[in-house]
């Protein structure tokens, strides 16, 4: 039996990942012939069935008669202005081979989309970090070096993460800690990447909102909101559970009227400044 061509959802995804993993141009006619599993297709049939799909993929630019190269677009950033019942947010959770973003790499990655009050979309993959995973960290997480054998490089999903978190405000539990492995992930993947939105850090947003908690960690606040995480150390249910913590919060401050992003930005960072402290046994992010 013939092989079936690929649908567009197929092409779609396929070339995204290829070209933001591929450097320099490459041909649209072989890069076709492959996808559509049709080694002798000819040039004027390859752009027919491609052109409507790079459409779709702005960061898809064409160079000459047969060339294509991937060039980031901007990561737009929301207006700090903005009201938070109106704004997207990106729920993020990385799992990581250790706590140096400079140094160390992604294992796994998952981003909750939450829009007016509910959250619409879920992403997670795995990530093959290019480095063995320390026998610690796969004791925490599960994840081990035969886990991410065949799953894709940070390169191969780096489009699809600058997507998901263009005009959105950040959000995480101990978002520093997972912001600055994505920026130091994102980079790699292309140099010249900037990345300004807004961050919301919902270990800060929970001190401030629900006082005299024994301690802050992820169990703990979502505990106290009876929220339930049956995938406790993996990046799909630590973003799912910390964006039903975020939804709850968010409640909170809008019930005290507290609704611009920059006016919570700049409570965080007051609070910050007057409660700072050493973290406590079993605080750091890793044991969160």
């Amino acid at each position: 039996m013939p092989d079936v061509p690929p649908g567009p959802s197929f092409l779609l995804r396929t070339l995204r990942a290829r070209l933001s993993a591929a450097r320099g141009v490459v041909s649209l006619t072989e890069l076709g012939r492959e996808l559509l599993r049709a080694p002798r297709a000819a040039p004027e049939l390859v752009r027919r069935v491609l052109l409507p799909v790079l459409a779709q993929l702005p960061e898809a630019v064409l160079e000459g008669d047969d060339g294509l190269r991937w060039q980031p677009l901007p990561t737009a950033a929301l207006e700090a202005t903005a009201s938070l019942p109106e704004c997207r947010f990106a729920v993020v959770d990385v799992e990581t081979t250790g706590r140096r973003a400079e140094q160390e790499r992604i294992t796994e990655v998952a981003c909750v989309t939450i829009e007016r009050g509910r959250i619409t979309e879920t992403f997670a993959s795995l990530v093959n970090p290019g480095v063995p995973i320390p026998p610690l960290i796969t004791a925490l997480t599960g994840i081990s070096d035969e886990l991410v054998a065949t799953a894709p490089p940070f390169a191969a999903i780096a489009a699809e993460m600058r997507q998901r978190l263009s005009q959105t405000v950040f959000v995480a539990h101990h978002a520093s800690f997972d912001r600055k492995f994505l920026t130091a992930e994102l980079r790699r993947a292309d140099e010249t990447f900037v990345w300004t939105a807004p961050t919301l850090c919902t270990v800060q947003l929970a001190r401030y909102l629900v006082p005299g908690l024994d301690n802050y960690r992820l169990d703990t606040v979502t505990a106290h909101f009876r929220i339930s995480n049956p995938a406790r150390h993996r990046a799909s249910g630590d973003a799912l559970a910390t964006a039903q913590l975020f939804l709850r919060l968010l409640e909170r401050l809008i019930e005290q009227d507290i609704v611009a992003v920059d006016a919570v930005t700049a409570l965080l960072a007051k609070q910050k400044r007057t409660t700072r402290r050493r973290p406590l046994p079993g605080e750091d992010r890793h044991h969160e």
